[in-house]
Protein backbone atom coordinates (compact mmCIF):
# COMPACT_ATOMS: atom_id res chain seq x y z
CA UNK A 1 0.00 0.00 0.00
CA UNK A 2 1.29 3.45 -0.89
CA UNK A 3 2.29 5.92 1.79
CA UNK A 4 -0.59 8.24 0.86
CA UNK A 5 -3.10 5.41 1.22
CA UNK A 6 -1.75 4.64 4.72
CA UNK A 7 -2.09 8.33 5.64
CA UNK A 8 -5.79 8.21 4.73
CA UNK A 9 -6.54 4.75 6.17
CA UNK A 10 -5.14 5.39 9.68
CA UNK A 11 -7.38 8.41 10.49
CA UNK A 12 -10.38 6.56 9.11
CA UNK A 13 -9.71 3.58 11.39
CA UNK A 14 -9.20 5.82 14.40
CA UNK A 15 -12.42 7.70 13.68
CA UNK A 16 -14.29 4.45 13.30
CA UNK A 17 -13.05 3.21 16.69
CA UNK A 18 -13.88 6.51 18.36
CA UNK A 19 -17.33 6.56 16.76
CA UNK A 20 -17.95 2.98 17.91
CA UNK A 21 -16.98 3.79 21.49
CA UNK A 22 -19.19 6.87 21.47
CA UNK A 23 -22.14 4.86 20.21
CA UNK A 24 -21.54 2.21 22.91
CA UNK A 25 -21.59 4.83 25.71
CA UNK A 26 -24.75 6.40 24.35
CA UNK A 27 -26.43 2.97 24.12
CA UNK A 28 -25.84 2.17 27.81
CA UNK A 29 -29.24 2.43 29.50
CA UNK A 30 -30.35 2.56 33.15
CA UNK A 31 -29.38 -0.34 35.37
CA UNK A 32 -30.38 -1.50 38.86
CA UNK A 33 -28.79 -4.16 41.06
CA UNK A 34 -29.25 -5.46 44.61
CA UNK A 35 -25.87 -5.75 46.31
CA UNK A 36 -27.08 -7.41 49.52
CA UNK A 37 -28.55 -9.60 50.84
CA UNK A 38 -27.60 -12.39 48.46
CA UNK A 39 -30.16 -14.78 47.07
CA UNK A 40 -31.58 -17.28 49.63
CA UNK A 41 -29.67 -15.68 52.50
CA UNK A 42 -30.89 -16.56 56.01
CA UNK A 43 -31.30 -13.52 58.28
CA UNK A 44 -31.37 -14.71 61.89
CA UNK A 45 -32.21 -13.62 65.44
CA UNK A 46 -35.24 -11.60 64.35
CA UNK A 47 -33.06 -8.81 62.97
CA UNK A 48 -34.33 -6.57 60.14
CA UNK A 49 -33.27 -7.27 56.57
CA UNK A 50 -31.01 -4.50 55.27
CA UNK A 51 -31.13 -4.02 51.50
CA UNK A 52 -28.22 -2.36 49.69
CA UNK A 53 -28.70 -1.49 46.01
CA UNK A 54 -27.02 0.43 43.20
CA UNK A 55 -28.40 2.49 40.30
CA UNK A 56 -26.50 3.70 37.23
CA UNK A 57 -27.36 5.82 34.19
CA UNK A 58 -30.53 6.94 35.91
CA UNK A 59 -31.20 9.99 38.08
CA UNK A 60 -33.35 9.50 41.17
CA UNK A 61 -35.68 12.45 41.70
CA UNK A 62 -38.69 13.24 43.83
CA UNK A 63 -41.91 12.88 41.81
CA UNK A 64 -44.53 15.62 41.67
CA UNK A 65 -42.19 18.61 41.32
CA UNK A 66 -43.55 21.77 39.67
CA UNK A 67 -42.79 21.80 35.96
CA UNK A 68 -41.45 18.24 36.03
CA UNK A 69 -41.37 16.47 32.68
CA UNK A 70 -41.27 12.74 32.03
CA UNK A 71 -37.77 11.60 31.15
CA UNK A 72 -36.70 7.98 30.56
CA UNK A 73 -33.39 8.63 32.35
CA UNK A 74 -34.84 9.90 35.62
CA UNK A 75 -37.48 8.85 38.13
CA UNK A 76 -37.52 6.75 41.29
CA UNK A 77 -37.36 3.19 42.62
CA UNK A 78 -40.46 1.26 43.64
CA UNK A 79 -39.97 -1.45 46.28
CA UNK A 80 -42.19 -4.53 46.55
CA UNK A 81 -42.13 -7.17 49.31
CA UNK A 82 -43.85 -10.47 48.59
CA UNK A 83 -45.66 -8.86 45.66
CA UNK A 84 -47.11 -6.00 47.72
CA UNK A 85 -46.02 -2.39 47.21
CA UNK A 86 -43.76 -1.30 50.08
CA UNK A 87 -42.29 2.16 49.46
CA UNK A 88 -40.89 4.75 47.03
CA UNK A 89 -37.14 5.38 47.02
CA UNK A 90 -35.44 8.53 45.75
CA UNK A 91 -31.99 7.99 47.27
CA UNK A 92 -29.46 5.18 47.04
CA UNK A 93 -29.12 4.25 50.70
CA UNK A 94 -29.59 1.11 52.83
CA UNK A 95 -33.22 0.13 53.45
CA UNK A 96 -34.21 -1.69 56.66
CA UNK A 97 -37.16 -4.10 56.50
CA UNK A 98 -38.74 -5.73 59.56
CA UNK A 99 -40.16 -9.00 58.25
CA UNK A 100 -41.99 -11.90 59.85
CA UNK A 101 -40.28 -15.29 59.99
CA UNK A 102 -40.34 -17.22 56.73
CA UNK A 103 -39.40 -16.80 53.06
CA UNK A 104 -39.73 -13.41 51.38
CA UNK A 105 -39.21 -11.94 47.92
CA UNK A 106 -37.89 -8.36 47.69
CA UNK A 107 -38.11 -6.61 44.29
CA UNK A 108 -36.87 -3.18 43.19
CA UNK A 109 -38.01 -1.53 39.96
CA UNK A 110 -37.02 1.69 38.19
CA UNK A 111 -39.95 3.85 37.07
CA UNK A 112 -40.27 7.27 35.49
CA UNK A 113 -41.44 10.32 37.43
CA UNK A 114 -45.06 9.69 36.47
CA UNK A 115 -44.89 6.08 37.66
CA UNK A 116 -44.71 4.50 34.19
CA UNK A 117 -42.33 1.60 33.63
CA UNK A 118 -39.14 1.86 31.62
CA UNK A 119 -38.86 0.11 28.28
CA UNK A 120 -37.32 -2.39 28.57
CA UNK A 121 -38.16 -3.08 32.24
CA UNK A 122 -35.33 -2.46 34.71
CA UNK A 123 -35.75 -4.36 37.98
CA UNK A 124 -33.91 -6.63 40.41
CA UNK A 125 -35.12 -9.10 43.04
CA UNK A 126 -33.73 -11.25 45.84
CA UNK A 127 -35.11 -14.09 47.99
CA UNK A 128 -34.41 -14.11 51.73
CA UNK A 129 -35.39 -16.33 54.64
CA UNK A 130 -35.90 -14.69 58.04
CA UNK A 131 -36.04 -16.38 61.42
CA UNK A 132 -36.10 -15.59 65.13
CA UNK A 133 -33.54 -18.35 65.59
CA UNK A 134 -29.84 -18.17 64.75
CA UNK A 135 -28.95 -18.11 61.06
CA UNK A 136 -26.53 -21.02 61.44
CA UNK A 137 -26.05 -23.95 63.79
CA UNK A 138 -27.72 -27.30 64.52
CA UNK A 139 -30.38 -27.27 67.27
CA UNK A 140 -29.91 -29.54 70.30
CA UNK A 141 -32.04 -30.29 73.34
CA UNK A 142 -31.35 -31.79 76.78
CA UNK A 143 -33.70 -32.52 79.70
CA UNK A 144 -32.58 -30.75 82.87
CA UNK A 145 -35.33 -32.15 85.10
CA UNK A 146 -36.50 -34.74 85.95
CA UNK A 147 -33.29 -36.70 86.14
CA UNK A 148 -33.18 -40.31 84.95
CA UNK A 149 -34.62 -42.74 87.57
CA UNK A 150 -35.68 -39.83 89.79
CA UNK A 151 -38.59 -40.50 92.19
CA UNK A 152 -41.14 -37.73 92.41
CA UNK A 153 -44.77 -36.88 93.02
CA UNK A 154 -47.64 -36.85 90.56
CA UNK A 155 -47.13 -33.22 89.53
CA UNK A 156 -43.73 -33.07 87.87
CA UNK A 157 -41.67 -29.96 87.18
CA UNK A 158 -40.24 -30.30 83.69
CA UNK A 159 -37.37 -28.29 82.20
CA UNK A 160 -35.17 -28.48 79.12
CA UNK A 161 -32.21 -26.55 77.76
CA UNK A 162 -31.75 -25.92 74.03
CA UNK A 163 -28.99 -24.54 71.81
CA UNK A 164 -29.21 -22.95 68.35
CA UNK A 165 -33.01 -22.76 68.63
CA UNK A 166 -35.59 -20.13 69.59
CA UNK A 167 -39.10 -20.79 70.90
CA UNK A 168 -41.89 -18.79 69.25
CA UNK A 169 -45.66 -18.62 69.48
CA UNK A 170 -46.96 -22.17 69.17
CA UNK A 171 -49.63 -21.32 66.58
CA UNK A 172 -49.83 -19.63 63.19
CA UNK A 173 -46.20 -19.05 62.32
CA UNK A 174 -44.68 -20.12 58.97
CA UNK A 175 -41.73 -22.49 59.13
CA UNK A 176 -38.30 -20.89 59.51
CA UNK A 177 -34.84 -22.27 60.33
CA UNK A 178 -33.94 -22.89 63.97
CA UNK A 179 -37.22 -21.70 65.47
CA UNK A 180 -40.38 -23.48 66.54
CA UNK A 181 -41.93 -25.23 69.53
CA UNK A 182 -41.31 -27.85 72.19
CA UNK A 183 -43.30 -31.05 71.75
CA UNK A 184 -43.75 -33.28 74.81
CA UNK A 185 -44.57 -36.97 74.39
CA UNK A 186 -45.76 -38.53 77.67
CA UNK A 187 -45.76 -42.33 77.63
CA UNK A 188 -46.28 -42.27 73.85
CA UNK A 189 -49.05 -39.62 73.91
CA UNK A 190 -48.27 -36.29 72.21
CA UNK A 191 -49.10 -33.25 74.32
CA UNK A 192 -49.96 -29.72 73.18
CA UNK A 193 -46.96 -27.85 71.70
CA UNK A 194 -45.24 -25.37 74.02
CA UNK A 195 -43.43 -22.11 73.32
CA UNK A 196 -41.31 -22.24 76.51
CA UNK A 197 -38.68 -24.49 78.04
CA UNK A 198 -40.21 -25.29 81.44
CA UNK A 199 -43.52 -26.06 83.12
CA UNK A 200 -45.50 -28.66 85.05
CA UNK A 201 -46.91 -32.00 83.97
CA UNK A 202 -49.75 -32.74 86.39
CA UNK A 203 -51.56 -35.87 87.52
CA UNK A 204 -49.02 -38.32 86.21
CA UNK A 205 -49.76 -42.01 86.86
CA UNK A 206 -47.98 -44.12 89.45
CA UNK A 207 -44.95 -46.13 88.42
CA UNK A 208 -42.36 -45.56 85.71
CA UNK A 209 -43.06 -42.81 83.19
CA UNK A 210 -41.14 -41.88 80.05
CA UNK A 211 -41.17 -38.36 78.67
CA UNK A 212 -39.71 -37.41 75.28
CA UNK A 213 -38.91 -33.80 74.52
CA UNK A 214 -38.65 -32.94 70.82
CA UNK A 215 -37.98 -29.70 68.98
CA UNK A 216 -40.42 -29.17 66.11
CA UNK A 217 -41.01 -26.66 63.35
CA UNK A 218 -43.79 -24.11 63.53
CA UNK A 219 -46.13 -26.57 61.78
CA UNK A 220 -45.22 -29.20 64.42
CA UNK A 221 -43.18 -31.36 62.04
CA UNK A 222 -39.88 -32.74 63.43
CA UNK A 223 -36.65 -30.97 62.64
CA UNK A 224 -34.19 -32.50 60.20
CA UNK A 225 -32.00 -33.87 61.65
CA UNK A 226 -34.22 -34.84 64.58
CA UNK A 227 -33.59 -33.05 67.88
CA UNK A 228 -35.12 -35.02 70.74
CA UNK A 229 -34.26 -36.67 74.03
CA UNK A 230 -36.05 -38.88 76.57
CA UNK A 231 -36.00 -39.57 80.30
CA UNK A 232 -37.64 -42.27 82.44
CA UNK A 233 -38.50 -41.54 86.09
CA UNK A 234 -40.70 -43.01 88.81
CA UNK A 235 -43.93 -41.65 90.30
CA UNK A 236 -44.38 -42.86 93.87
CA UNK A 237 -48.02 -43.32 94.87
CA UNK A 238 -49.17 -41.68 98.12
CA UNK A 239 -49.43 -44.27 100.93
CA UNK A 240 -51.65 -41.97 102.98
CA UNK A 241 -54.21 -40.08 100.84
CA UNK A 242 -55.24 -37.88 103.77
CA UNK A 243 -51.64 -36.93 104.41
CA UNK A 244 -51.19 -36.16 100.71
CA UNK A 245 -54.24 -33.87 100.74
CA UNK A 246 -52.96 -32.12 103.85
CA UNK A 247 -49.60 -31.59 102.17
CA UNK A 248 -51.27 -30.14 99.06
CA UNK A 249 -53.33 -27.82 101.26
CA UNK A 250 -50.24 -26.70 103.14
CA UNK A 251 -48.40 -25.92 99.91
CA UNK A 252 -51.39 -23.93 98.66
CA UNK A 253 -51.47 -21.98 101.92
CA UNK A 254 -47.78 -21.17 101.67
CA UNK A 255 -48.19 -19.95 98.10
CA UNK A 256 -51.11 -17.76 99.17
CA UNK A 257 -49.01 -16.22 101.97
CA UNK A 258 -46.15 -15.53 99.56
CA UNK A 259 -48.55 -13.83 97.16
CA UNK A 260 -49.93 -11.60 99.93
CA UNK A 261 -46.41 -10.64 101.04
CA UNK A 262 -45.43 -9.74 97.46
CA UNK A 263 -48.54 -7.57 97.08
CA UNK A 264 -47.80 -5.77 100.36
CA UNK A 265 -44.20 -5.14 99.30
CA UNK A 266 -45.36 -3.79 95.97
CA UNK A 267 -47.78 -1.36 97.63
CA UNK A 268 -45.05 -0.17 99.99
CA UNK A 269 -42.68 0.37 97.07
CA UNK A 270 -45.31 2.38 95.19
CA UNK A 271 -45.95 4.47 98.31
CA UNK A 272 -42.23 5.20 98.76
CA UNK A 273 -41.93 6.20 95.14
CA UNK A 274 -44.92 8.55 95.48
CA UNK A 275 -43.43 10.13 98.63
CA UNK A 276 -40.09 10.69 96.91
CA UNK A 277 -41.84 12.24 93.93
CA UNK A 278 -43.82 14.60 96.18
CA UNK A 279 -40.62 15.72 97.96
CA UNK A 280 -38.88 16.50 94.72
CA UNK A 281 -41.90 18.40 93.33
Amino acid sequence: MARGAWAIAVPVVLLSCLFGLTMEVRAAGPSLSILSPVNDQVVGNGTPVTVHFAVSNFALVQPGRVGQTVNPTEGHVDMYVDGAYSRLLTRVEPISLSLESGPHLIRLQLVQSNGSLLTPDVSASVRVLTTHGPAVGTPTIAIVWPKPAAETGHDVYFAVVVTNFTFVDAHGQPNAPNEGHLQIVLNGVIQEPRAYDLGFIVDMPDGDNTVTARLVNNDNTPLSPDASTSVTFHIAGATNPIGSEQLTGSVSGILAVILVVLLIRRRKAVARFSDQKDRTS
